[in-house]
């Protein structure tokens, strides 16, 4: 039984069964247990936790990667009020499995689809495209109450390749009765496509579908609009999606500043002039160094 849709690469559900209820459709697609989501090794990704039975009773939660071995996942958590609404995590090694988080007696309390942390770089450099959104597409089901750092964080399995167009809206009149022509008005908006490996996964196509529509939507950083809706069948295995950029009133590209929505999961640190030691902010210990 699907009681909502979660528009989401990695999903966070409650109980197992929910994550293998076959009568999910979002879980009966091409990446879950079958293939794992691809996740950007040595990235930070963030995910919104739904608000519907969020409820935790301790703050002093872990996250674990259960795949061939049991392995901790550095991670913060965004609590309020008795709900867990974020998650935000790293890793340095490239390791798969689902996600377990854990509350302080080691019980696990949400589990997650099958992922796997991968260096996606190509030879001449392209990584996996990374997106910033917000879940605009219902307010209901995810917490907006702070607004500063409620993102979806992370990368999709995309490549820009370089693809740039011009889309232009000319307007012209005739010059008397020499026969030429003459510029009236112009419009021009410039567009990026991006090769989304989409896998035949419709978890993939209706997430970017669906947060692409919203009012803040980044790509690499940069705020961009959908253009049009991508063709797909039942087996699609990689399509092109064009991207418009949006600019401010000066006409710069609006660009997505993801050390402050992430400003929340970091301690400020001050380090002596010979870097041999950091000092945490606000506490009472330091954390030694060799070479920084």
């Amino acid at each position: 039984m699907q009681k909502f849709w979660y528009h989401s690469p990695v999903r966070f559900y409650r109980t197992i069964e929910e994550l293998e209820d076959m009568t999910n459709p979002q879980n009966t697609q091409y990446y879950g247990h079958v293939k794992p989501y691809p996740l950007e090794v040595n990235s930070y990704h963030r995910y919104l936790i739904p608000n519907y039975q969020n409820e935790v009773e301790d703050t002093d939660l872990s996250l674990f990667l259960i795949g061939d071995n049991v392995i901790q996942i550095p991670c913060e958590f965004g609590v309020s009020d008795g709900k867990l609404f974020r998650i935000t995590f790293i890793s340095s090694e490239e390791i798969q499995g689902h996600f377990e988080i854990r509350d302080s007696t080691g019980i696990a309390i949400f589990y997650s689809n099958c992922v796997r942390f991968t260096d996606s770089s190509m030879k001449d450099g392209r990584k996996y495209i990374r997106v910033a959104t917000q879940c605009n597409y219902n307010r209901n089901l995810f917490s907006f109450a702070d607004n500063k750092h409620d993102w979806i964080i992370t990368n999709l399995p995309a490549y820009c390749m370089g693809e740039f167009d011009i889309d232009e809206d000319i307007k012209s009149a005739k010059t008397g009765n020499l026969g030429s022509t003459k510029i009236n008005s112009a419009w021009i908006e410039e567009n990026v496509s991006y090769k989304i490996r989409a896998e035949g996964d419709n978890n993939i196509l209706s997430f970017i579908a669906v947060h692409s529509t919203n009012q803040d939507f980044y790509i690499d950083g940069t705020k961009r609009t959908r253009k049009e809706k991508p063709e797909t069948t039942d087996f699609t295995n990689e399509i092109t999606m064009k991207f418009s950029n949006m600019k401010d009133e000066n006409g710069l590209n609006i660009i997505f500043d993801e050390d402050a929505a992430l400003s929340d999961v970091f301690k400020k640190a001050l380090a002596t002039g010979e870097l041999t030691a950091v000092y945490v902010y606000n506490s009472n210990y330091i954390i030694p160094t060799e070479h920084v």
